[in-house]
């Protein structure tokens, strides 16, 4: 039997204002800077990546991805 998450559970609220205040203390860290928080959650995938525990999915390479200016041409 598969156990249901109660997602308005006073434990799930919990759980939401922790993950909330995680990333708020990590774009503090970051100067609330797009492209330093585009980094550092890219050198942290990385990191997770190399260790063989998680699995990801890997779309296109960035170099068969559209571009702006390719999208524009349409």
């Amino acid at each position: 039997m598969e156990k249901k998450i109660d997602l308005c559970s006073t434990e799930m609220n919990e759980v939401v204002k922790e993950v909330r205040e995680m990333r708020m203390k990590i774009s503090e860290e970051c100067g609330h800077d797009l492209y330093r928080l585009l980094a550092h959650y890219q050198e942290v995938g990385e990191r997770l990546r190399k260790t063989g525990k998680y699995k990801f999915h890997d779309s296109e390479s960035p170099s068969e991805k559209p571009t702006s200016k390719d999208e524009a041409a349409d």
